[in-house]
Formats: C-alpha cells, structure tokens, sequence
C-alpha cells in the first residue's frame, strides 16, 4: 500500500489542507471525493536539455541569417543562383542585376569578418549554453526519473563549445588586424589635417610668391582657422626651407616640411608622420633634418 500525503492544496483556495478532512478550514469547501492518484508512469521532463540546445542554435541560426542577408544579401544571392541556376525568373533577374554573382568567391571571409563583429555577443551567449547544457546533464545524473534528455544535452553541449571555440578563434586572430587598421585610419586623419594644410600653403604661395615663415600667415589666405593639431592632439610642426633672396623683394621660401610626432608624441622618432611638399614621404630621424630646416645658410660671398 503506497503511502499517502497527510495535506494536499485545496483546489478552490489554494490554501494546505487535511487531506481526510472532509470540510477545507480557508474556505469552507467540503470534499467530493477521494483525491486522485499519482501516474503510474511519469514522463522524465526534458526542458532542461530543450532549454540548453535551443541558446546554441539560436546563437548558430543567428550567424547563418546575418552572415545570408547582410551586405545586400549578396551570399543568399549568389548560393540561390549556384543551386538554381538561370532556370528562373527570379535568377535570370538577380543575374542581369549583376552578372558577377556567379564569380563570387568570398564567402569564407564575410563569415570570418562577420564572425568577429558578433563574437562580442556570441560568446557570452556560448558559455550560458554550455552552462545550460551541462545543468541539464548533472540533473539527468542526479535523477534519471524525473529527468531526461541526455543525448539532446550532450549535443547542445558538443555544438556551444563548438561554437564557443569558433567565435573565440576569430576574435582572437582578428585582433592584430583590428589594431592596425585603427592605426592606419589615426594615421589616415593626421594625413587629411596635412592635406588640407598643404592646401592652404600653397594658395599662400600663389598669392605672395613664397610659403610664409609661421603657420599663423595662412590666415591672411583663409577665412576659417586651420586644424594646427593631428589625431592624438599633437601640435603640428611647420618648417620652411630653402630660402630665396630678390633685390626688390624680402626674403621667401620655396619649399616646406610638416611633421607629426605621431602615436608616441615624441618628435624626431620612427612613426613620425612627414609631409614635404605636399608629398608624404618616410620619417627620418629630427638631427637628419636637411640644414636649411635647422638654420638658414649663409650666402656665399
């Protein structure tokens, strides 16, 4: 004879109960019947295991939607053309739309890229999954009974590590190309500050026949105050070079040097950024400067 629970909830207040009392004391209600019996078989619950292999293929369905539909759907037009080729209306459209899907090449690397961009937010979600994943293994251990789905566990658990490693690998390999490319775009802004100088200097050139000997003359050739710093808040240096004497005319030069400290802040370095003419040319060290930068020469005699 199976044992019985002493209480049960009774089912019109919610409230505990005898359950041999005939009247409920919360509310009133009497006893109908009996209680029904507990199954004699009951189903192992399988949420946890559901639970855990539904984060990871949100997470692997995530990707592959983004990695089809970005960059103007361009991998979910070209797969469509390689497996159905022009027998449709829709390819023949997205072919003479452009012609050159069927050449596409580069889906390994919009994966990769993409896989980058959306590890910051794919890898926390692979560890929840493997934590979920290994919960609902240690409750199937525990209490084999209640609970099941193993082998659905043992999968979500297999595909978030997967994932988990995946994501981490092209986060971590594309780190040194994210830092360059960060470097190259500073790099790319002190070069525009330059540009628009050179610019300046020489409209002042047009003007006057010579560079001015101090950046603050370009003033008198531009309406708008000149960028004077690069990208790290650097202050620009301007050098003047080769002078050039006239009798009726004071003296000019004809040619000009702009240098930028660079990352370091520290002039006369390796990653110095030099313009020279409106050419950017190679960092060389501040004693390497040409003479006529450093002090004009003496006339010769």
């Amino acid at each position: 004879m199976k044992d019985r629970k002493s209480s049960m909830v009774c089912p019109c207040c919610g409230q505990a109960r005898a359950v041999e009392g005939e009247v409920c004391a919360g509310c009133g209600a009497r006893r109908v019947g009996e209680p029904l019996a507990a199954p004699e078989a009951q189903l192992p619950c399988l949420g946890a295991a559901f639970t855990a292999i539904g984060c990871a293929l949100v997470i692997a369905f995530a990707f592959i939607a983004v990695w089809l539909f970005s960059n103007d759907m361009k991998v979910a037009r070209t797969l469509l053309v390689w497996m159905i080729g022009d027998g449709l209306e829709l390819t023949r459209d997205l072919l003479h739309a452009d012609p050159h899907l069927p050449y596409y090449r580069i889906f390994s690397y919009d994966a990769y890229r993409l896989a980058f961009y959306l590890s910051f937010g794919a890898i926390p979600l692979s560890l929840v999954g493997i934590w979920l994943a290994r919960r609902a293994l240690r409750l199937v251990r525990q209490d084999a009974a209640r609970f099941g789905g193993r082998r659905i566990a043992r999968a979500s658990l297999a595909l978030s590590m997967l994932l988990l490693v995946a994501f981490s690998a092209a986060a971590i390999s594309s780190i040194p190309r994210a830092i360059e490319n960060g470097r190259a775009k500073r790099i790319a802004a002190t070069r525009t500050v330059f540009y628009q100088l050179d610019y300046a200097l020489r409209k002042y050139r047009r003007e006057f026949g010579t560079y001015p000997s101090d950046p603050s003359d370009l003033q008198r050739v531009c309406n708008e105050p000149l960028p004077q710093v690069d990208y790290w808040e650097n202050t620009i240096r301007y050098y003047p070079g080769s002078l050039i004497a006239s009798k009726d005319s004071p003296l000019g030069f004809s040619d000009y040097e702009l240098r930028s400290p660079g990352p370091d802040g520290i002039f006369g370095t390796a990653d110095d950024i030099v313009m020279r003419d409106g050419m950017i040319v190679t960092a060389t060290a501040e004693t390497d400067l040409p003479t006529s930068l450093l002090a004009p020469e003496k006339p010769v005699k």
